[in-house]
């Protein structure tokens, strides 16, 4: 695998569009950092997650990070349930609507930050799946990175997924339950939703510092599109 180069991770949090070095390699952030650079947001973005939060009926007790509860702003999605049509960017700055995957069966892998350890790994092993998965799987990685930095990791990293960003319109987040009120961020989670649009498995995995179960992710995946 190639690790990632040029890290831009400050800017892409802030919202900025930054030019990402990559004759320098800094040292990896840690989740944590990330977490830590997010509460330090202005005032009035933190206001707007709160709000957010207090419009619907917060989720605790699911997902923690080493022993430190974390609070989702609202109840996840089920299995069973519809999925939304909540639109996502790709890292060509177009829109994907999910009701056009309508017709296939979707993997979607969820991470916190895709500049991170964990996030890395996983990206790396469901890409390394997906040969493993039904043809014609559509399998996409969802983050809250930004677009810009979301193509550059692809392009570096080579994998094989596809990129979606909820950073801008934070729709899908909010729609599947995944924001998490103390960082802003999504929560790691891994997703199969059949041709349907129907959602077959799910795991929102408790400790976010640990990668899901592939071995269970590609079971249900095989098992939706049976």
């Amino acid at each position: 695998m190639k690790s990632p180069r040029g890290i831009c991770w400050l800017g892409m949090l802030a919202g900025v569009a930054v030019g990402c070095s990559k004759a320098a390699a800094p040292p990896q952030p840690t989740e944590a950092s990330v977490v830590a650079y997010v509460g330090s947001a202005p005032a009035e973005v933190r206001a707007r997650i709160a709000a957010a939060a207090m419009r619907t009926q917060p989720a605790t007790g699911l997902i923690h990070r080493n022993g430190t509860p974390l609070t989702l702003a609202a109840p996840p999605l089920e299995v069973g349930a519809t999925a939304p049509d909540a639109t996502l960017v790709t890292s060509k700055l177009e829109p994907l609507m999910l009701s056009s995957l309508r017709g296939k069966l979707v993997v979607l892998s969820v991470v916190p930050s895709i500049d991170t350890r964990v996030c890395e790994a996983q990206t790396h092993k469901i890409s390394d799946s997906i040969g493993q998965l039904p043809a014609g799987t559509e399998v996409i990685t969802v983050s809250r990175d930004l677009p810009f930095a979301q193509e550059r990791f692809a392009e570096e990293a080579m994998t094989k997924t596809g990129m979606a960003s909820d950073a801008n319109a934070r729709a899908f987040g909010r729609a599947f339950g995944l924001e998490v009120v103390e960082s802003g961020l999504l929560a790691r989670s891994v997703w199969v939703i059949d041709a349907a649009g129907v959602i077959r498995y799910r795991e929102l995995v408790a400790d976010q510092t640990q990668e899901p179960d592939y071995a269970a992710l590609i079971a249900a995946a095989n098992a939706a599109g049976g």
